[in-house]
């Protein structure tokens, strides 16, 4: 049990690793999009899609250290998950908006997106594998 256990808490450590990967990711693309006068929206989406690319990536083989299952129905799983979760997280941003500054909005957002997301990918994307 103290074995299953600790393999458990090293998971969430490195989850939580590359979450804060590809929160400044993520962050940095927006506001460099921002900076360039890219429209919120499209900044937005960029941002996550940028994220989104290298949480793929590092929770594929960092933290879950998935190499059995195949990349692209694995992918495809993934990113219906970061694509649901980002319409929620659209959604908040812009009933934030009308409360909060766009930065504040955005940050705020961003943690509805992250808590929703991992959710996903620890039941249903990665859920599947037995540690």
């Amino acid at each position: 049990m103290k074995d299953r256990t600790r393999r458990e808490t090293l998971l969430i450590i490195k989850y939580g690793l590359v979450g804060v990967v590809n929160t400044l990711v993520t962050i940095v693309v927006f506001f460099l999009l921002r900076h360039l006068s890219v429209q919120e929206d499209i900044s937005n989406l960029l941002s996550y899609v940028a994220g989104i690319l290298n949480s793929f990536v590092l929770n594929k083989l960092f933290v879950f250290k998935d190499r059995k299952s195949g990349w692209v129905q694995q992918g495809a799983v993934f990113f219906l998950g970061a694509g649901i979760c980002w319409l929620l997280q659209l959604g908040a941003f812009h009933l934030l908006l009308t409360q909060l500054p766009e930065a504040w909005a955005y940050l705020l957002a961003m943690l509805v997106y992250n808590v929703l997301y991992y959710l996903y990918n620890r039941l249903v994307t990665f859920g599947r594998k037995k540690s």
